[in-house]
């Protein structure tokens, strides 16, 4: 897998986490003590170190693996927006305001004015997307909020079609908190629709500059950072890397015949045909950040602005870029953090205005005959927000301009001696955390990202309460006008009067801190509030004062969680850590066990349960939301089938009831789950393809809050009662069936996965016929499932019939589960059922039913377990292998039944997931036919992390509960006389296995046969019996050309007898040829002419009786004096050959062992004797003989 290296970043390293989050090789240590203690710096460490760690990158294609997964979920599952759920609602900033600097929206990156119409104005947020004015910046609108990336780098406009628009997407900062793009996205239709061109640009790629040829629009040059230079000549539609390296910047001349670029990685290079090829410059030396301007009026003069050892040095040319000399001297223009805001430019229309972007902006009026004069001066007393990524200057005026920084857009009408602020309906925040006042819906605070702590009493137009970064806000639960916030590092404030002033809190607090340290308030006790540095503090005067209570922690706490039934229960987590406390926060365990290894972004302890917990991680690679049911002592995966992104926040929906419902805010969305986390669906429907980054449920309106990192805050209605979810898991019965008479009334079954009743509707259709009918179920309770009865429904036997039931909720979040199908071949007959078991009762073992220690500890490790196959029933019976000891053998037996005929068959569904230790469990299903005096095997099953016919689900770190999907049906011919089955449990201390529904019923319509064949490597010289019993598939084909299958049959070849029962269904009384495939064996058909067979009657074959049975006499005579089948036809492909002995080969180098195709002698080992068995005939050159 690539991989992307951080060095880029440079500034690498903040006291607050450097105890917590270790990292092996971290660029963020890099930096020199300057950088270090920079606000912006720490801000991106905080950001950026938790998605990558425990490395010291992100995989390159992380993100677009996230995406892709998340559009396969929409796909496959749906988005849930009906119903229960209204659509997401903005509820701004728009804008914030941030006092001196008044209106501000967040960070933008990139602007343009239409070169045609400079009314209309695009910008670039760093990951809120394309805005767009239409009126010269005075109202904006998104114009890419879903697309696959919102983080912006680069715009540029056809200034021969300025309806074409290039949006180079990667936000360009070079910083943490930067999101990587997802290449080229072109509109043709102003922004009103977007298409993407990903090109071959790195996984995680960022845009710097796009620049478009004069003189021929559809070639495009593109600076992709650390990707290099890449070309197009098909407008953007395809692109090829020309030169590789950091590439910061790529300008073309007026004319367009020159182009030059520059960055680190690629030097100063110089192209003179149009940027077709380009060659390295000496007349520059690169920094660790590098851009050039060309002035449009006079294109001989360049400047050129590089940034290294913490400042910036401006170099000029007035020869066309063929030398430089520097132009001021001493000067650093407030460059410590050029690695993140920085730019050069000049205006197009006068050479001797240059401007310099960093914290400021710094402009020259002389062409760098004296130094740059600060022209924002934002620390100082200007009205421009401070940390500056870009500007353009009008097309025709040469007064006019725009610049964006970390506040949003300013427009100059002077060459920029004064500005005017154009932030007016934006909603760009970069939230952290969000917080509603219990009591009042509409007052909302929220920490963001250089814009202080925002907050808003209903108005869609928030303003600062304090400044700087924000981070955590906690109303405190007693009494909602206290209010604690920060800002960046635990920096606590206080409020008193309801969030109308606020004034320092940090009196009793010491050590390091994080970057947004938690806030808790008490649930039930006045005053008392917590938060954390290196210890936990606690404040018994509403946060006027604090000390530290804890022991037992280790490293920087990041996150914090209390017990609201139980307060004694707190949780404080520390980068991968995670600690308990049970006495209210004074010592604490680590509780770690479990989990993943990735820095913990949330803890929250359910509303009314003290011992049910859930968290989530950040970062790549492992699941990241767990649960624990027992006080952290263990902790589960509770991810499903959530996309693999960092997940910065979860929630347990608790509308004043307990539910089965929690949230996700992830990098990539909003997503729901209402089955504890075992299958997620996207809350999409008005939620901007941004990062969310923190939850806040309003209790008193049932509201969902999300803050998200790049568009503001969004709330969705949810609705008074749970979510609700209808699902049909059963078309009822399937497959060749008996009835009493062609007139039935079908019958169906349906679930509510809710936790409230429901209504539900149910339509079942029968085709070929017509047949359709709807059945209303009123109130179903929640978590139960009903039998449908339908309407009567008139058969022809023998048809093949599609039955297809659906479900129909108002409201329901999960339609992928509202349709059941099955395929049904009724007959008229009789079916007689012998044994049913569902676990369904709470009595286990089921009445007749033992369990038994064959082997180990005295423990019973078979159990009942709540969960059910498909969701049908109540229950089911489970073998814990992931407790059990190493060899550990017990058995599940039935009852005594009455005796099997020939024609009965064994049914069950069972659900398995090896652990990914590489244990191998093994669950042998064994008859008897003298009321379990003695067993014989019927079925083995095994399974690990790399293969086994036991699987029915993926390798699991974490103990196996299955899903809904993840069980699946066997069906096993029995023979005649059984009357007692066993489920035996070989353990390796693998992971779980679950058995429910287990039937044995008689069909009188099916057709058995009994099989006899040997296998000719099976045989054992011993006592002519074969060495272990196997699985023989037995087909009934025509007997006029093409020989098509008529039905086939599996079955397993008894050691003794060398025979196997198998039942034809649904076939119609005639003449067929018997051909039997069995693992290793070379395909064999009956003697010619073929075999009578009436259906429904018993009738055996046997090839053991001599050569002749075979078609061709294409046997061979055994050890054992008898007919053999030939073995050693491992590939399956007809022939015995050099091909099959490599296979051997290859396996027995590899020490292979167990049921695999090469064991040509079924002894579990693949040796010297396979090898001969299958050299001899090859040798004779042995193959399939058919008609």
């Amino acid at each position: 897998m690539k991989k992307v290296f951080l060095i880029i970043l440079l500034f690498m390293g903040s006291i607050a986490l450097s105890q917590d989050l270790l990292i092996n090789n971290n660029p963020y240590d890099n930096a020199d003590e300057t950088t270090k203690s920079r606000k912006a710096f720490q801000r991106e460490k905080w950001f950026y170190e938790q998605r990558m760690y425990p490395e010291n990158f992100i995989p390159s294609d992380a993100y677009e693996k996230a995406y892709i997964q998340k559009e396969d979920l929409k796909r496959s599952k749906g988005i849930a927006m009906q119903g229960v759920f209204d659509s997401w609602n903005s509820l701004g900033p728009r804008t914030g305001f941030y006092f001196a600097y008044s209106n501000i929206t967040s960070r933008m990156t990139t602007v343009k004015y239409d070169p045609l119409n400079p009314s209309i104005i695009y910008a670039g947020a760093a990951f809120g997307g394309i805005w767009k004015s239409s009126n010269g910046g005075n109202n904006w609108t998104a114009m890419t909020d879903n697309e696959q990336s919102m983080s912006s780098g680069s715009i540029a406009i056809d200034p021969n079609n300025t309806n074409i628009v290039y949006y180079g997407t990667g936000e360009a900062t070079y910083s943490a908190a930067s999101y990587y793009g997802r290449g080229v996205l072109k509109s043709t239709d102003g922004g009103a629709n977007w298409k993407s061109y990903p090109g071959n640009f790195e996984g995680l790629s960022y845009c710097s500059r796009l620049a478009i040829r004069p003189g021929n629009s559809s070639q495009l040059l593109a600076a992709m950072g650390t990707g290099g230079l890449y070309r197009s000549t098909n407008s953007g539609e395809a692109w090829i890397r020309i030169a590789s390296g950091r590439c910061d910047d790529v300008i073309f001349s007026p004319t367009g015949d020159t182009a030059y670029a520059v960055g680190s990685g690629t030097g100063y290079l110089i192209s003179y045909n149009g940027g077709a090829t380009f060659s390295s410059n000496g007349a520059l030396s690169m920094g660790t950040r590098n851009h050039i301007a060309v002035c449009k009026s006079v294109p001989s003069v360049i400047y050129f602005a590089r940034y290294s050892g913490s400042s910036i040095t401006v170099f000029k040319s007035t020869n066309a870029g063929s030398t430089f000399s520097q132009i001021v001297s001493g000067q650093n223009f407030s460059g410590s953090q050029a690695w993140y805001d920085f730019y050069m430019h000049v205006n197009p229309f006068d050479p001797n205005y240059a401007y310099v972007g960093s914290v400021d902006i710094w402009r020259t009026t002389n062409g760098g005959a004296s130094n740059f004069t600060n022209i924002t001066n934002g620390y100082g007393g200007g009205n421009v927000h401070v940390d500056q990524h870009n500007v353009d200057f009008h097309p025709t005026d040469p007064q006019q301009m725009l610049c964006v920084n970390d506040g949003g857009i300013w427009k100059s009408t002077d060459r920029g001696s004064t500005w005017t602020n154009q932030n007016t309906n934006q909603t760009l925040t970069q939230f952290y955390r969000i917080a509603s006042d219990p009591s009042n819906a509409s007052h909302i605070l929220g920490g963001t990202q250089d814009n202080g702590t925002q907050r808003t009493t209903g108005t869609l137009n928030w303003s600062a309460a304090f400044g700087g970064d924000g981070g955590e806000v906690c109303f405190h639960s007693v009494n909602n006008s206290y209010i604690l916030g920060e800002t960046q590092n635990n920096g606590v404030l206080r409020s008193t009067n309801g969030g109308a002033s606020f004034s320092s809190a940090t009196s009793g607090l010491s050590g390091s801190a994080s970057w947004v340290g938690p806030l808790l308030s008490h649930p039930d006790s006045a005053g008392i509030f917590y938060t954390a540095r290196q210890t936990v503090f606690k404040s018994t005067n509403w946060g006027a004062s604090w000390f530290s209570i804890s022991t037992g922690t280790s490293g920087t706490i990041r996150e914090m969680g209390i017990g609201k039934s139980s307060p004694n229960i707190m949780y404080a987590t520390s980068s991968s850590s995670i600690y308990r406390s049970t006495n209210r926060g004074y010592t604490f365990v680590n509780v770690t066990n479990g989990l993943p290894g990735k820095v913990i972004t949330s803890v929250n302890v359910h509303p009314d349960s003290s011992s049910v917990a859930i968290l989530t991680c950040s970062g790549f690679g492992t699941p990241k939301f767990y649960k624990t049911t027992n006080q952290g002592s263990s902790w589960f995966s509770i991810s499903g089938n959530l996309p693999d992104s960092p997940i910065n926040d979860g929630l347990i929906y608790y509308p004043g009831a307990a539910t089965s419902t929690y949230f996700a805010a992830t990098d990539v969305g909003v997503f729901v789950s209402n089955d504890y986390g075992q299958n997620w669906l996207e809350v999409a429907n008005g939620l901007p393809n941004t990062v969310a980054i923190h939850l806040d449920h309003h209790a008193a309106t049932n509201k969902l809050r999300v803050g998200t990192h790049g568009r503001g805050t969004f709330e969705i209605q949810l609705s008074s009662f749970s979510p609700v979810d209808a699902a049909s898991i059963d078309a009822g019965v399937s497959g060749v069936q008996t009835f009493a008479s062609t007139s039935v009334s079908p019958i169906g079954t349906v679930r509510n996965y809710g936790t409230a009743p429901a209504s539900i509707n149910v339509t079942r259709t029968i085709s070929p016929g017509g047949y359709s009918n709807t059945v209303s179920i009123a109130s179903l309770a929640g978590g139960s499932s009903t039998d449908v009865t339908f309407g009567a429904w008139t058969f022809a036997q023998g048809t093949t019939y599609i039955v297809r039931d659906s479900v129909y909720l108002n409201g329901d979040i999960n339609n992928s589960n509202d349709i059941s199908t099955a395929v049904l071949v009724p007959y008229l007959g009789q079916t007689v059922v012998k044994l049913c078991e569902g676990f369904n009762s709470g009595t286990f073992p089921p009445t007749g039913w033992t369990r038994k220690v064959i082997s180990g500890t005295s423990t019973h490790y078979w159990s009942r377990n709540s969960v059910s196959s498909y969701g049908k029933g109540t229950g089911s019976a489970a073998f814990g292998f992931w407790n059990s000891p190493f060899g550990s053998i017990q058995s599940l037996e039935s009852p005594v039944f009455s005796t099997t005929i020939n024609g009965d068959s064994l049914q069950f569904d069972f659900a398995y997931a090896a652990r990914t230790s590489g244990a191998t469990d093994s669950l042998i299903v064994e008859s008897s036919t003298n009321g379990g005096t003695s067993f014989f095997e019927t079925a083995r099953y095994w399974g690990n992390n790399f293969n086994g016919n036991l699987n029915t689900a993926g390798a699991n770190v974490n103990e196996f509960i299955p899903s809904i999907s993840q069980w699946s049906t066997r069906r096993l011919p029995t023979i005649a006389g059984v009357n007692k089955i066993r489920f035996r449990a070989v353990s390796e201390n693998g992971n779980n296995f679950f058995v429910d529904s287990i039937k044995i019923a008689t069909n009188f319509i099916q057709t058995p046969m009994q099989l006899t064949a040997a296998p000719e490597g099976f045989i054992s010289s011993l006592n002519g019996n074969l060495n272990m019993p196997d699985s023989i598939r037995v087909y009934l084909r025509r007997i006029t050309s093409p020989y098509g299958i008529v039905d086939s049959s599996l079955g397993v070849l008894d050691s003794v007898t060398k025979s196997a029962l198998v039942n034809f269904s649904g076939i119609e009384s005639g003449v067929y040829y018997v051909s039997v495939k069995h693992r290793n064996s070379l395909e064999t058909w009956s003697k010619a002419g073929g075999e009578s067979v009436t259906a429904g009657q018993p009738f055996a074959f046997d090839f053991t009786a001599g050569l002749s049975q075979a078609y061709g006499s294409n046997q061979t005579i055994g050890i054992s004096g008898i007919a053999c089948l030939f073995s050693g036809d491992v590939n399956y492909d007809g022939i015995i050959d050099a091909a099959d002995l490599q296979q051997i080969d290859n396996d027995a180098i590899a020490f292979v062992t167990g049921y695999v195709q090469s064991d040509v002698d079924g002894n579990n080992f693949i040796d010297a004797t396979d090898a001969s068995i299958t050299d001899n005939n090859a040798a004779n050159f042995v193959g399939i003989v058919r008609p």
